[in-house]
């Protein structure tokens, strides 16, 4: 299909055109994935999909097919960095939000099955080495971003427990304190916050569980400021655990909300570099 088939669906709401053949047009539009075009990639490919995950009859054995494919995607160019590769990975995981939330909204998939992509996406976000936000000319690339938005669904799943709430704060937190040469300008540490409070409004994990996370915040920063790779992971992780603190306060009716701030707090004031 050209272009503008797909524009005159966005332009119509999304609304499946009559006689097209759903599998054939999800199939064209996972192969805009990697697209270097923004428009195709973005508003087309990934929000057509959004919309019709929602309101077209895939199939259990579909999702899953697509399942499979992404995940394969995130290794595609894996360990690059400042090549196109990443719009594919990124916009994968960002696709891969949309399949499991589905399944959070209609299970099809066995618990195990959840665990195992979970698994692989951590591999992902601890893999991946393209930092950067906005392309010029070529759009979002927004890698960790997109992770983050897929985290928080898995952090709604049904199927995860304690023990998988707790691998997903876990990897966050590893993936910002890590030395690195970028320092994240264009929202990750709010998208990774969402993620981050999402788990925490399960209440599945204990006051103690989050305390004995944020505590880690607070070690291994002495004399950061002698390494630059040091510093920007310790700007990195602080900005990360200020945006955790203002989703707390920001979300209504967050239960354990009081005691959440203070351990937060905590965590924050004790975070020194020298």
């Amino acid at each position: 299909m050209d272009k503008q088939f797909w524009v005159t669906i966005r332009e119509n709401k999304y609304a499946f055109p009559e006689g097209q053949d759903l599998t054939a047009l999800t199939d064209e539009l996972f192969s805009y994935i990697p697209s270097t075009d923004p428009d195709l990639r973005d508003g087309i490919a990934y929000e057509v999909f959004a919309n019709w995950i929602e309101t077209e009859p895939y199939q259990a054995d579909q999702l899953r097919g697509y399942l499979t494919r992404l995940l394969e995607n995130l290794q595609v160019g894996l360990g690059e960095t400042d090549s196109d590769s990443v719009f594919g990975r990124a916009f994968s995981v960002l696709f891969l939000a949309e399949v499991i939330h589905r399944d959070n909204q209609q299970p099809y998939l066995d618990p195990h099955e959840v665990t195992e992509t979970l698994e692989r996406v951590l591999a992902y976000l601890t893999a991946e080495r393209d930092p950067r936000g906005y392309v010029p000319v070529k759009g979002w690339a927004h890698a960790l971003a997109h992770t983050a938005d897929t985290l928080m669904v898995f952090a709604r799943s049904p199927h995860l427990d304690e023990a998988g709430l707790i691998r997903i704060l876990k990897a966050i937190y590893e993936k910002m304190q890590a030395a690195t040469g970028w320092i994240y300008v264009h929202g990750e540490d709010d998208r990774l916050a969402r993620a981050v409070v999402t788990a925490f409004a399960r209440e599945t994990l204990t006051l103690d569980q989050i305390k004995n996370w944020l505590e880690v915040f607070s070690a291994g920063w002495k004399n950061a400021w002698t390494d630059e790779g040091q510093t920007r992971a310790y700007f990195n992780t602080r900005n990360l655990l200020r945006a955790i603190h203002i989703r707390t306060l920001s979300v209504k009716d967050l239960p354990r909300k009081e005691e959440l701030s203070a351990l937060i707090l905590d965590a924050m004031t004790s975070m020194r570099p020298f």
